[in-house]
């Protein structure tokens, strides 16, 4: 069978950005202990699973699902392809539709037709999670700034430096 795969991580932050590799590693790893044909691999890097309109890696994906090229898309888990239910909805059926299989390497496992009522509870429960985790994370947000401290961020912030939990200007 001939494979690709695709790998994603939210945040930019140094401790993702070695979970970038890692997931990449494992990826192919699964491709090569299936006795696949590695074909290519699709990644955003940085990038929310909420929606798809910033992920370059994952339409190329789409959009070549409709092409001749492989046969399984290697995935770590179904919330590393996104975290959205009705763009989980609409993969399944265009990977469907092109006589393509979903592998989810922790799981061990391919995508069936009958895990469509679970998958669908599980991409619900992801989207919740990553909305709870923005509200949770504005919230603490709102409250280091009403008492004065300093704000958490991934550490990208123009113009500023973040050292020890502060961020100070840099003039360059």
């Amino acid at each position: 069978m001939r494979a690709v795969t695709y790998v994603r991580v939210s945040t930019e932050e140094e401790k993702q950005l070695h979970a970038f590799e890692k997931q990449r590693d494992e990826a192919h790893l699964a491709v090569s202990q299936q006795g696949w044909e590695f074909v290519r691999e699709y990644a955003d890097e940085g990038k929310t699973g909420t929606d798809t309109k910033h992920r370059d890696g994952y339409k190329q994906l789409f959009e070549d699902l409709a092409s001749d090229t492989f046969d399984v898309v290697v995935i770590k888990s179904q919330d590393r392809l996104m975290r959205n239910v009705k763009d989980w909805y609409l993969f399944i059926s265009r990977m469907q539709d092109n006589g393509k299989k979903l592998y989810m390497y922790m799981e061990n496992r391919f995508f069936q037709s009958d895990d469509s009522l679970i998958t669908g509870i599980k991409a619900i429960l992801a989207e919740e999670y990553s909305r709870d985790l923005s509200r949770k994370i504005l919230n603490s947000n709102a409250h280091r700034k009403a008492s004065g401290s300093s704000i958490i961020t991934n550490g990208t912030v123009w113009g500023y430096d973040q050292r020890d939990g502060e961020l100070y200007l840099n003039p360059e």
